[in-house]
């Protein structure tokens, strides 16, 4: 089934084995905190040894530990090992009467507010992607950042992690700036996510979305809002982006009374 220049493909199932696990990388435009302001806390899940003024490098904490573990842009995952855990996700109608659209505002800057925790409520939420390229041996799965490129008929996964629950959809704009749904490919459906949870997608086994047809700039629009981002609920505040061994990270600000709303146009260069 054709969905722009991104066609989904099937393919049968192989083995799963286990990975190790690499440390992460730092965020370069961040400073390192004093050890006496780092102390445990919970942030978005998990006990975490927390720096005020360090927001990606907890962020990219909690996606190794809670997201990622086994997973770095060196590493090689075995082909049935990219799965959903159960439960994870789900498809399920978009809301009716249509939402409150979301706009892309994203920056690579650093985020200037520190990361706080107040009455169990963090001032950040955020989500963490990968790219999971399948290999020539038809067995192995290559972790890429969102920046990577791709050749005409390579397979791909995409694996996320959110700190939110939330509502999710994939939109393809193609080199010649056509937009069309990738995923799901009903438009009037969207993947509900679990915070916290890895998700890989397509959600239907042994799937896989593969370039095809011309080269040049392919756009993936990664669409992911809490179910509560409505109207003035909406979450306004930029979206700060990093990458690291991992994967590439967008975190956005939240004050009390608004809710993450994520939309991220992301370059995919296409080579023949």
């Amino acid at each position: 089934m054709a969905l722009g220049m991104i066609a989904l493909f099937l393919a049968p199932p192989v083995a799963a084995a286990d990975s190790p696990v690499r440390e992460n990388a730092k965020s370069a435009d961040e400073k390192p905190a004093d050890p006496e302001s780092v102390q445990p806390k919970f942030i978005w899940g998990i006990l975490i040894k927390f720096a005020a003024s360090k927001a990606f490098d907890i962020f990219f904490q909690w996606a190794a530990e809670k997201m990622f573990q086994g997973m770095s842009f060196s590493s090689m995952l075995p082909r049935a090992a990219a799965v959903s855990a159960p439960g994870a996700a789900s498809l399920a109608p978009a809301r009716k009467g249509g939402v409150t659209p979301i706009i892309p505002n994203v920056t690579e800057k650093a985020p200037t507010a520190p990361l706080s925790v107040e009455n169990g409520k963090e001032n950040y939420q955020g989500v963490m992607l990968a790219l999971l390229v399948l290999q020539p041996d038809g067995e192995t799965l290559a972790v890429r950042p969102l920046s990577a490129g791709f050749k005409s008929g390579e397979k791909f996964r995409i694996r996320l992690g959110s700190t939110f629950e939330g509502e999710l959809s994939l939109d393809n704009i193609d080199p010649q700036g056509k937009r069309s749904r990738l995923y799901p490919a009903d438009a009037g459906q969207i993947v509900k996510i679990k915070s916290g949870v890895p998700v890989i997608l397509p959600l239907e086994k042994d799937s896989f979305f593969q370039f095809d047809q011309d080269a040049g700039e392919e756009k993936l629009l990664v669409t992911l809002r809490d179910s509560r981002a409505q109207g003035d609920a909406v979450a306004r505040t930029m979206v700060h982006r990093q990458e690291n061994d991992q994967g590439t990270g967008l975190l956005q600000e939240v004050v009390a009374g608004k809710f993450a709303a994520i939309a991220e146009s992301i370059a995919l260069k296409h080579r023949q």
